[in-house]
């Protein structure tokens, strides 16, 4: 065993308190965000275009640049894609992917 059960459940505790104060710097963050997305939105020199031309809103800074543009995201309804296809062909084209998960409660 690589730890003792006291072991475990201090590190435990550990991980629990460690995502409290990672919430809790995300309340922080999200206001700070805010901000600068109003400040690239509100001010005329954030005007730029990306590689591609494509309108975007840049600050370029002394330590950091920021930018805010659009992002596209393809989706696709499942239950939609099951009404076209019959299940052979909906088993053809699926993708399972299985992964491990810690949960601690």
């Amino acid at each position: 065993m690589c730890m003792t059960i006291n072991e475990m459940n201090e590190t435990m505790k550990a991980i629990k308190e460690w995502e409290k104060v990672k919430e809790e710097a995300e309340a922080n963050i999200i206001p700070l965000k805010a901000k600068v997305i109003e400040f690239l939105q509100e001010t005329e020199e954030c005007e730029a275009v990306d590689k591609k031309g494509n309108p975007i809103r840049k600050f370029i800074g002394t330590l950091f640049k920021a930018t805010y543009s659009p992002q596209e995201r393809e989706n696709v309804d499942k239950e939609e894609v099951k009404k076209l296809l019959n299940d052979e062909d909906y088993e053809k084209v699926k993708k399972v992917s299985t992964f491990q998960v810690l949960r601690i409660s």
